[in-house]
């Protein structure tokens, strides 16, 4: 029996997928932390009146902030490092450095044979950001079509391809054709579509769902649904000019059929829960929500109070409380969604995680994922905290790859983290990272 190591919330991101102003704006990107290691490399300048500082030495300032990111902002230079690679290569990266350290085999008494990967797309859509002041003043458009395309382009060379060490020039690698069936690869790679409601109308939405998750609502077991999943990895091509102009829909319909095992929502980027007072904004998500249980699709929403936020209102739309309408409507108590990053507030409060957990203490379809909060072993005793009779089968693992790198030193330290922490049992692992996540993706 194959066991599979799941990775609900993972990213496949470049530096043209996420609007960059969102991206380098993110509470995370600039801290208090960095100006002050900033400002630790100008002792004499930090007894110097600030203004004077900046205004007698600023080529100093300059050359120090660069020394900065160049020797010390190390996490930073290696996210940037594997945002900047080729899409293509991002998940053979990925499993290059995952074989050469067996990382699946660290802990004796754990061990499974393949991984589950959910890239989750973001819809950054039409951004309500305002560059005032510039000549370019008009909010840069990505829609997630370009995201679609790169994932799936990423994809179909994961499976038809593998890295290895180049044979002459020490150091680098090589692209070669892979002799492996996609039975034997590493990975297996469901992703999440992105969607913003207010990016589109409802048509538009309608032709989404009947686009992408045509026939779901006829899968009767899990096996089906993982089974007509798994059909599709790596012998799909998509480009973009197809997928706006539905060039490959008009010759087959189906398509684009199994492609994606779930749908993304996030509100920081403006994309209200339940917006009572807008009637035709409310009648979108509403064909959402139905979809979604019509057709047994799972929703992750993004639920902290960080990430890339271009709406004004983006802490009360990411609050867990905007979904208890919802889930108290009847038509959609059985939707299948998980909160991810545990409702985490950089204030070090814990009033989200206690409403996500009353609300998975009252809807059995409800979970969550603890995706970026643990880049240290001990980062696991909060996780031990939650864990009880009601929580126990919907905590889902996480690792928020790529963005976990302003955190953590690579996707390998991130697992194998997870594999070794003592504060876990055997048993908690395989529910949080096999038994859980199979049952919300395919159950």
């Amino acid at each position: 029996m194959i066991k599979r190591f799941y990775d609900i919330h993972y990213h496949l991101l470049d530096l043209s997928h996420p609007n960059l102003l969102a991206f380098l704006l993110r509470d995370d990107i600039i801290t208090g932390e960095s100006i002050k290691n900033v400002a630790q490399k100008l002792p004499f300048l930090m007894n110097f009146a600030p203004v004077g500082a900046v205004r007698f030495f600023p080529g100093k300032i300059a050359r120090k902030i660069k020394d900065y990111i160049t020797s010390d902002a190390v996490k930073f230079r290696n996210l940037l490092s594997m945002m900047e690679n080729a899409v293509e290569f991002h998940f053979l990266l990925n499993d290059y450095y995952l074989q050469k350290e067996n990382i699946l085999n660290t802990n004796p008494s754990l061990s499974f044979d393949k991984i589950v990967l959910c890239p989750l797309l973001i819809d950054f859509g039409y951004k309500n950001l305002s560059n005032s002041g510039c000549y370019y003043n008009l909010p840069p458009t990505k829609p997630v079509a370009g995201q679609v395309s790169d994932v799936f382009t990423a994809i179909r060379f994961y499976y038809n391809y593998e890295i290895t060490s180049h044979p002459v020039k020490d150091g680098q690698l090589k692209l070669i054709k892979t002799e492996k069936n996609r039975e034997d690869k590493l990975f297996e790679i469901y992703p999440f579509l992105g969607i913003n409601t207010r990016n589109y109308d409802l048509l538009e939405i309608k032709s989404l769902i009947d686009k992408y998750f045509p026939g779901y609502e006829n899968d009767l077991t899990v096996e089906e649904r993982h089974k007509k999943l798994f059909s599709r990895l790596g012998n799909v091509e998509l480009q973009l000019e197809d997928l706006i102009f539905r060039n490959k829909e008009k010759q087959d319909p189906d398509h684009y059929a199994y492609l994606f095992a779930g749908v993304k929502l996030y509100p920081p980027l403006g994309f209200d829960p339940w917006p009572e007072d807008e009637p035709a904004e409310l009648d979108k998500v509403k064909f959402l929500y139905s979809e979604c249980v019509r057709k047994r699709i799972p929703v992750i929403v993004h639920c902290s109070d960080g990430g890339f936020k271009t709406s004004p209102d983006a802490g009360r739309l990411s609050h867990p409380e905007k979904w208890i309408k919802v889930l108290n409507n009847s038509s959609f108590r059985n939707l299948k969604i998980n909160f991810a990053h545990m409702g985490n507030q950089s204030t070090g409060q814990n009033e989200w995680l206690k409403t996500i957990l009353w609300l998975m203490g009252k809807y059995e379809n409800v979970y969550t994922d603890f995706s970026c909060l643990t880049p240290e072993e001990k980062d696991y005793e909060t996780v031990k905290k939650i864990i009880n009779n009601q929580t126990a089968s919907r905590i889902l693992f996480g690792s928020d790859f790529v963005i976990n790198l302003l955190w953590s030193d690579s996707y390998n330290k991130y697992l194998q983290n997870f594999l070794n922490t003592s504060h876990l049992s055997d048993s908690d692992k395989i529910a949080f990272s096999s038994n859980n996540p199979e049952k919300f993706l395919f159950g």
